[in-house]
């Protein structure tokens, strides 16, 4: 009768474990396209023996606890690649948006040089402007004293001015709006910090009876990571004897920084509504040598330059590096043009072009009337005009006892200058292509080891499904026995 009893307890806990597998089986099924998830396993164990006398008898079996597939140095490998794919897509989104601030983008299909205008671009852009500005002059000098051609070349100067103050502007607005970016990536920053440090509280809390048993907060904090990681480059630990806990750091040159400390962030505090202040903080009041930004953790300035690749370092490299010189580049040339046009202009005893001008603008016009515009200090001469009109095919030079402030030809310079910014664009692409390839690599080696295989969960379903019936099958068999000796055998 007692080993009856004991059969039949055992087959029940044998129920629980196969129903238990089946359970994880399903979960784990559910979860097959989640690349944040890792599966898990039931770790099935002997609950003992004992010596019955006779033999020694199986306690059977029960449900340790669940196992999960990570690795994490295959962890680690993603987040380094998230964050290297993070920078150059950054970096390629600021670099489009100036290419089409500067109105022109290079034609890949034709040769290294090929300037066209971008579709957006009313009129053509700096190129054309410039070409039809000394146009203008030609034609002045042709006709000196056709009121047309005046009122011509006053508005093809207008154009040109336009042209050359619209785009700086456009450069400028892609600056402020990567700052106004930078800020509310600073915030997010923040926040994942704050929910990785209460994640590991809750780690913590749970694993504080049975080790490595909170599996699904260990994917929600690994997934956080992985999006931390596409910010700024971070490295994990487990912080020992920390109950499942792990401290997060960064490198700001050759030093160590601690972003959490198990449940704790350095330097972080919350706002009346509950969101996270700090430790990280972005400004334009944060320079750091020659009109560059940096960011600030904890109240110490972070070395951008030190930074392995991430989001918040690309959109400020290429904001304060490629599209900050763009913008002196066309600076350089619209001062070069003032001062030329104005040196040869100023013998009819105005300027062409004021200087310096208004607030805010690179180029702008006197404000000379019809009657005022002369092609000569001369009635009926041309000299004035024909040198301003020359100036389109003048090879400035950088060096030299007087050097210009460019090199080449007004529309060479700023081709240059379209050209590098495109060239920066295409590279930053390539990259990227070879980086997302990477990326997949480093995924896939980690959904091999941590992934769900369909055909491996539902094997396993089958597996435990039968365990399931063959165990509820012992217990029938169980309980026939027992009736038999209860009412047969008169046993009560």
């Amino acid at each position: 009768m007692a080993g009856l009893i004991s059969a039949l307890h055992n087959s029940s806990g044998a129920i629980r474990v196969h129903s238990k597998g089946l359970e994880i089986a399903g979960k784990n099924l559910a979860n097959i396209n989640n690349r944040d998830y890792a599966k898990q396993r039931v770790e099935i164990g002997d609950r003992g023996q004992i010596d019955t006398g006779i033999a020694t008898e199986s306690m059977g079996v029960e449900a340790m606890g669940l196992r999960q597939n990570r690795d994490a140095l295959l962890d680690k490998a993603v987040m380094r690649e998230l964050n290297a794919s993070s920078d150059l897509t950054a970096r390629q989104t600021v670099l489009q948006n100036a290419e089409t601030a500067l109105g022109q983008f290079l034609d890949r299909t034709k040769d290294s040089t090929s300037i066209q205008n971008a579709p957006s671009s009313n009129g053509g852009g700096i190129s054309d402007a410039l070409s039809d500005f000394f146009n203008a002059w030609e034609s002045f000098s042709v006709k000196p004293n056709d009121v047309g051609e005046k009122q011509l070349l006053i508005a093809k100067a207008e154009i040109l001015t336009e042209k050359i103050n619209l785009t700086d502007a456009r450069l400028s607005r892609v600056q402020s709006d990567v700052d106004e970016q930078l800020k509310v990536d600073v915030g997010i920053v923040n926040q994942l910090l704050a929910e990785i440090a209460k994640t590991n509280e809750y780690i913590a809390r749970a694993e504080l009876v049975k080790p490595y048993s909170a599996v699904d907060l260990r994917d929600q904090r690994q997934a956080k990571l992985e999006e931390l990681a596409q910010y700024i480059d971070v490295q994990f630990e487990n912080i020992p004897d920390g109950l499942g806990q792990i401290k997060v750091t960064m490198r700001n040159g050759a030093d160590v920084v601690t972003l959490v400390d198990g449940k704790d962030v350095p330097g972080q505090t919350f706002d009346t509504n509950d969101a996270a202040v700090g430790p990280f903080d972005y400004s334009t009041d944060f320079p750091l040598g020659s009109g560059k930004r940096s960011f600030l953790h904890n109240g110490t300035v972070v070395a951008i330059n030190d930074l392995a690749a991430g989001k918040l370092k690309g959109q400020l490299e290429i904001s304060t590096g490629r599209v900050d010189i763009t913008r002196s580049e066309i600076g350089k040339l619209a001062t070069q043009l003032t001062d030329s046009v104005n040196g040869l202009f100023s013998p009819i005893g105005q300027v062409f072009f004021k200087n310096p001008p208004s607030g805010g603008l690179l180029i702008e016009l006197n404000g000379l009337t019809v009657d005022q515009l002369k092609a000569s200090t001369t009635t009926g001469g041309n000299q004035i005009a024909l040198a301003i009109a020359a100036l389109a095919s003048k090879r400035f030079d950088t060096t030299g006892a007087s050097p210009n402030l460019i090199s080449g030809t007004y529309t060479a310079f700023f081709n240059k200058t379209v050209t590098t910014v495109a060239q920066d664009l295409n590279s930053t692409r390539i990259r990227l292509e070879d980086q997302k390839l990477s990326e997949e690599m480093a995924r896939n080696s980690r959904e091999q080891f941590s992934g769900v295989s369909q055909d491996e969960e539902v094997t396993d379903m089958m597996k435990f499904q039968r365990s399931f019936q063959a165990s509820a099958r012992h217990i029938n068999v169980i309980d026939t026995l027992l009736e038999q000796v209860v009412n047969r055998l008169g046993v009560g």
